[in-house]
């Protein structure tokens, strides 16, 4: 029989001294109190010792290699303190619905409409209810794993008669992709329809999985890596979806069990925080036993390493895990009736991508709006930034023939650490949940407008030329959120075009790498809505350099037609 994993027991969390041992004056009474903190740490959900997102101590996992102790969403005692989103309420996007007689995910849905079990699509309903589950599976019934905020409350924006329900403030978007255009630029001026100021709603949405392919777009690994020339640069990025670059969203990047980039997650300026997504959870003994087909065009140390334990679609007959003839077994919870660890078919330990990872965020903000209910969508934001934790804070920068590709770690003038692979850093639910706890709201919002280039057309520099470009000039002195553009070029090829947006205090942002794959229908290339999250809390006066370079042609002939900057702050 395959080996089944099993978590260790006690590994990282305080112990008793051992009956009869001698301990020091006050001690015992030390020793009780930690034991009772351990009891109320670890949920009776058996499956809450394989969720390494919630607790890792290094334990064995679904997969063939443990997570990096500490790598988790330090939820650390939120729960027994009460904070556990109750109070709280989620809307979920998807185009599957929630499975709603799911007996860890029932309790928490707002209304439970009936589902078609027999014309649902599979994927769809598993999709969303693992979504579901990691915000917001019940704990502590003794069944399958917990969750993040365990008390919040979800509503199924797919089911029927979703928008009579009360109105979320959260919204989760896990569908989300990095597409392979830029919205071309169009002549009416971006609208400000994404910027109340006030508390209006927040939407939490995945960054994409393209970072190596793209091939449920049609975009092969091949065609990546020819694009990306083996620069170690994303294929496509996260800055070309406009919804990332709306004020109102948190565009979240995915982090693997050990602690780096998830192998799939897109880069790009547009990104705000990283959420953890894991890898693909796969266990070679049940893939080769089995004689399931691996996935093309992933690493074997990216397949089988450790993803995300949450919900599936209920039943041993649908969903991911399931003990249909025939049906493949990639790990221990496999098989539905097969699994000696859970035999419902009810869960899954192969969620992942930056569909994972964004719940993970929301389930996050959900505990920082029960602990302080007056946060806008501004403070939110504001909050999972400055408590995020850098991570991976050694990586180096990408270069190519004297190019920077990739900047690594940039620390801005107000002394804010920003990547492109990470936003600001993994969010940490204990030092977000104390900082709302303690938050004075941000000032009223500030928006400068669309402010337009005052130059004429600019040349498109070569790779070798100065560090020069058309600029802006920003006369409020507000401390920045996020910085939107818009841009119109005369070049037709712009997987070779490398544009770099530097403020006034000499932070560089680079919005597109060349080698990013990027398509032209027709036309040439232009931007209606990007944006760059580097700058948070620089203040937005002074003179803004937008820097447009060919990185192949070393004499090109194409130029910037016009640039536009708003910057929006308090």
């Amino acid at each position: 029989m395959p080996h089944v994993p099993a978590p260790d027991d006690t590994s990282g969390f305080p112990a008793s001294p051992a009956p009869g041992a001698a301990a020091p004056d006050g001690a015992h009474a030390h020793a009780a109190s930690a034991a009772q903190l351990f009891e109320a740490a670890v949920p009776d959900d058996p499956l809450f010792p394989y969720q390494w997102h919630l607790k890792n101590t290094g334990q064995h996992v679904f997969g063939d290699t443990r997570p990096q102790a500490g790598v988790d969403l330090n939820l650390g005692t939120l729960h027994q303190q009460g904070i556990t989103g109750k109070g709280v309420v989620v809307a979920i996007h998807e185009p599957g619905r929630i499975d709603p007689d799911h007996e860890d995910l029932a309790p928490n849905l707002l209304a439970r409409h009936p589902l078609d079990r027999a014309t649902a699509g599979d994927f769809d309903v598993a999709h969303a209810t693992a979504t579901a589950g990691i915000i917001a599976a019940v704990e502590g019934n003794g069944k399958g794993g917990g969750s993040i905020a365990p008390g919040a409350q979800l509503i199924d924006m797919a089911a029927p008669g979703a928008g009579d329900l009360p109105r979320a403030r959260l919204h989760n978007l896990s569908g989300g992709s990095s597409p392979v255009l830029f919205t071309p630029y169009s002549a009416a001026e971006y609208p400000d329809q994404d910027v109340d100021g006030g508390s209006g709603d927040l939407f939490i949405k995945s960054g994409g999985n393209e970072f190596e392919s793209a091939e449920k777009i049609g975009v092969s690994a091949q065609a990546c890596s020819a694009a990306t020339g083996g620069t170690g640069t994303s294929c496509l990025t996260a800055a070309a979806e406009s919804m990332n670059a709306m004020a109102r969203v948190v565009t979240v990047a995915s982090v693997n069990a050990a602690g780096v980039k998830a192998s799939y997650s897109s880069s790009g300026s547009t990104l705000w925080v990283s959420g953890l997504g894991g890898e693909y959870g796969h266990e070679r003994q049940y893939v080769t036993d089995s004689g399931a087909v691996g996935l093309p065009n992933v690493a074997d140390a990216h397949l089988y390493a450790p993803a995300i334990v949450t919900t599936d679609m209920s039943g041993a007959d649908r969903g991911l895990n399931r003990d249909r003839p025939g049906s493949p077994r990639y790990n221990a919870l496999d098989g539905g009736s097969l699994s000696s660890v859970d035999a419902s078919g009810d869960y899954t330990a192969r969620a992942n991508g930056t569909s994972a990872a964004a719940p993970t965020v929301t389930g996050v903000t959900a505990l920082m709006l029960q602990a302080n209910p007056a946060l806008t969508w501004r403070d939110i934001k504001y909050i999972l930034a400055t408590t995020a934790r850098q991570i991976d804070p050694d990586r180096q920068k990408i270069v190519w023939q004297g190019l920077v590709l990739d900047d690594g770690w940039v620390t801005n003038a107000a002394g804010r650490a920003f990547s492109n692979w990470y936003g600001y850093g993994l969010v940490d639910a204990t030092a977000a949940v104390q900082a709302a706890q303690r938050h004075t709201p941000l000032g009223p919002l500030r928006n400068t407008g669309w402010l337009a280039t005052a130059d004429k057309e600019a040349p498109v520099a070569a790779r070798e030329a100065a560090a020069s470009g058309p600029r802006i000039t920003v006369d409020d002195d507000m401390k920045i959120e996020t910085v939107q553009l818009r841009l119109r070029t005369t070049h037709k090829n712009p997987n070779q075009l490398h544009i770099v947006l530097t403020s006034p205090s000499g932070t560089s942002s680079i919005i597109l790498p060349a080698h990013t794959l990027v398509a032209l229908p027709d036309g040439a290339f232009s931007i209606d809505l990007t944006a760059s999250n580097a700058f948070l809390d620089e203040s937005a006066r002074g003179t803004w350099t937008l820097r447009v370079v060919d990185a192949k042609d070393p004499a090109p002939t194409s130029a910037v037609v016009s640039w536009e900057l708003r910057v929006l702050g308090h």
